[in-house]
């Protein structure tokens, strides 16, 4: 099966293949992972599965493309889940079934529901049809309404291991590539954005800089550093969780400071505050 294919998290896959092949998987799905740690991946690989498909129906599934399997995901800067997106399900000529067909529908990081989306889908989880799964994915279950989550099969994906993630990595020659691995502890997906995107390496090679102005007291190259990130708002949220990988591996009392100093910034974004406020704010915050 593809989930076999998958890094770790054997006690998971295990169980999501047994109860595959004894039809006693649940027509809802809630799979929780960090950021990182592959939820919507595994969610394509575990569609593959149960729909029975071929490598040609997996490829399909990550482009997008496949008659069987519909996925959701949020549009615009917050990446919120829209209730037109939800009602489609039901609407769209393209995902009719064929011959009792198994379908499925893959919803990305249903953390960012709406009010409506949410309850757009709780009616169709209230009134299931036997040939469709929901396989839902998200990096917070606090943010999903618990008439959701109750009717759901919920699944944890724990990080990878150290020495799984070398083993991951094993092919890739980047020379900075153990220590990226070292910062991100064994998160895949945080790793391999860092090593195959240039400019995503860029802003963790800033936040490996921030830590050492910091932690020298040098605020003036702190924030000559953070000015970069003006108008810069989604590299600054890397920035911001760059830190918090860089911070937790190694707590110091300054360490805490920052985190502090990161949670406050992260609250501050969620509010739409002033970007240039935020930083100065963060300058202040750490020592």
């Amino acid at each position: 099966m593809f989930i076999d294919s998958f890094t770790g998290n054997r006690n998971t896959v295990l169980s999501l293949e047994e109860k595959i092949k004894s039809s006693r998987l649940s027509h809802a799905v809630l799979i929780f992972a960090r950021e990182g740690c592959g939820a919507n991946y595994f969610a394509q690989l575990l569609a593959a599965d149960i729909i029975n498909g071929s490598e040609n129906d997996l490829r399909l599934i990550k482009e997008e493309a496949h008659g069987q399997v519909q996925i959701i995901k949020g549009s615009g800067a917050s990446g919120q889940i829209k209730v037109e997106s939800v009602r489609a399900i039901n609407e769209n000529v393209n995902f009719s079934s064929l011959g009792g067909e198994k379908r499925v529908v893959i919803i990305q990081n249903c953390e960012n529901f709406n009010t409506s989306s949410a309850n757009a889908l709780l009616k169709n989880l209230e009134e299931p049809k036997d040939d469709i799964t929901y396989i839902l994915t998200t990096t917070d279950t606090s943010k999903i309404l618990s008439t959701i989550r109750s009717r759901c099969q919920m699944y944890s994906l724990s990080q990878p291991t150290m020495e799984q993630a070398k083993e991951y990595f094993a092919s890739y020659s980047n020379a900075e590539k153990d220590e990226v691995i070292s910062i991100y502890g064994g998160n895949i997906g945080m790793t391999k954005d860092a090593l195959e995107n240039p400019k995503r390496f860029e802003i963790l090679q800033k936040a490996l800089k921030a830590q050492k102005y910091i932690s020298s007291g040098d605020k003036y190259a702190l924030a000559t550093l953070l000015y970069s990130f003006n108008k810069k708002k989604d590299e600054f949220v890397l920035f911001l969780k760059d830190m918090e990988y860089i911070c937790a591996a190694n707590l110091s009392p300054s360490a805490i400071s920052v985190l502090g100093a990161v949670t406050d910034a992260k609250k501050a974004i969620e509010h739409n505050a002033n970007l240039a406020l935020i930083m100065q704010n963060f300058i202040i915050s750490v020592r």
